[in-house]
């Protein structure tokens, strides 16, 4: 299957028939669209806001931190997994500190209809390509890398296969092949997703990031992690990306022992550090900050 950007060059969004998108919104992220709040142990004065337009027209809420070193060595777009926190998880349990300290300028988005970003679409690769662009604008002298968990990890894959992606590499935890297998440990919204299908099948053949591996463009380096007990995305799924990326991209994969959905940094530190910064410090070289920064 051939993954289809042809909605998003037009300027239209995936989900154009908004009565779909009104019925199918609840069930698969109503519990997730809360008023956002910033984690307890977060500091404001920290971050700047900042606005991303989309191709859709809306506009997505952003927080942008600077390296907290004299010298950046490359810029990150941090794609939230799917949960109230949106881009506060990375707040929360320190990614973004940790990738601050270690010299990347950072931008946590949220995707439309999570934290502060109002609903609008379907679309979230859009949403993860949009921010790329904004990124990229912020600090067109660096490098530019993708820094996913889940959701944002599966949809910032499928940006990376836009024609025009910025992203030159990406650490993504927990990627699922498709909708289908993500969504059937919860039965309410697995149930829509199968309508949806039948309805307007379009929508899900589009969005499969198994399928947008495979043309992924620019040749990116990609880094798999999964955690050996996740049952949402078991390891087997990163063994099918991996395969599916072995012409579009240098990838490798990471398994973490006792370690479940999206949680390596918080259960398995040392390792998760080691494996992030063996590929960031290939990727992004401390020293070579200006170097190849499209």
């Amino acid at each position: 299957m051939t993954a289809d950007w042809s909605v998003i060059r037009e300027g239209r969004s995936l989900d154009h028939m908004s009565v779909v998108h009104r019925l199918l919104r609840k069930p698969f992220f109503g519990r997730f669209e809360v008023t956002w709040q910033w984690p307890e142990q977060a500091r404001p004065d920290q971050w700047a806001r900042v606005e991303v337009p989309t191709v859709g027209r809306h506009v997505l809420r952003a927080l942008y931190g600077t390296a907290a070193t004299p010298e950046p060595r490359g810029m990150l777009v941090m794609a939230h997994p799917m949960g109230k926190a949106a881009k506060g998880f990375w707040l929360r349990y320190g990614h973004a500190t940790l990738l601050r300290d270690a010299g990347f300028h950072v931008l946590l988005v949220d995707a439309n209809g999570f934290g502060e970003s109002a609903p609008r679409s379907f679309d979230y690769p859009l949403d993860f390509h949009a921010a790329g662009l904004v990124a990229q604008s912020l600090a067109p002298e660096l490098r530019l890398g993708l820094f996913g968990a889940s959701f944002g990890a599966g949809w910032g894959l499928c940006a990376m296969s836009h024609p025009d992606t910025p992203y030159r590499a990406a650490v993504l935890e927990g990627v699922f092949p498709t909708l289908p297998e993500f969504w059937r440990h919860y039965p309410v919204a697995h149930a829509a997703l199968r309508a949806s299908q039948l309805v307007m099948p379009s929508i899900e053949r589009r969005m499969r990031p198994e399928a947008h591996a495979a043309q992924l463009h620019g040749l990116p380096d990609v880094l798999l992690l999964y955690g050996a007990n996740d049952i949402f995305t078991p390891p087997a799924h990163g063994e099918r990306l991996l395969r599916a990326m072995r012409d579009s991209a240098r990838a490798e994969l990471n398994v973490f022992p006792g370690v479940e959905h999206t949680f390596a940094y918080r259960d398995a530190t040392d390792a998760y550090v080691a494996s992030v910064f063996g590929f960031l410090d290939r990727v992004f070289p401390p020293d070579s900050a200006s170097s190849e920064p499209r």
